[in-house]
């Protein structure tokens, strides 16, 4: 059994169109990512990692909850995520949590990533997208009339 920290996050009413909002902006992150990782690989890696954030951030709104502003906020979203998904999911969240060193020693230091890395951020973005997406809609019926 996987377990959280709820003191990292606090109650929000869950608001269904910034929900959809959300959804949308982390498929045009993804979709950036695609159109330029040829040129700017470390760019592309950024953007696909920011999908998935987007989509983390949906999924913590449609459980009622967003992180506490604070010093590891995307880590908890990582490890809410985790949560949410379950074990059969860990695979995917262990590795997005790796993409989140990967892009801070990107953004921060002098990191860079492979054309490979790339190709597997783009790929693991858009399945993490599309299970983060399912669950939506599963736990909230009502995602799939708007």
């Amino acid at each position: 059994m996987i377990k959280f920290d709820f003191s990292s996050v606090r109650k929000q009413a869950i608001d269904f169109r910034q929900i959809g909002m959300i959804l949308k902006k982390a498929e045009k992150s993804l979709g950036s990512s695609r159109s330029i990782y040829m040129d700017d690989p470390e760019s592309a890696f950024t953007l696909a990692y920011e999908s998935m954030l987007k989509a983390s951030m949906a999924l913590m709104f449609s459980q009622g909850y967003r992180p506490r502003v604070q010093l590891g906020h995307h880590k908890t979203m990582i490890k809410f995520s985790k949560y949410v998904l379950g074990e059969s999911y860990a695979g995917m969240t262990d590795t997005y949590d790796h993409m989140r060193g990967k892009r801070n020693r990107v953004v921060y230091d002098v990191g860079a990533v492979s054309e490979a890395e790339v190709k597997e951020a783009l790929s693991m973005a858009r399945k993490y997208l599309n299970v983060i997406k399912q669950k939506i809609e599963e736990d909230n019926p009502q995602m799939k009339l708007l």
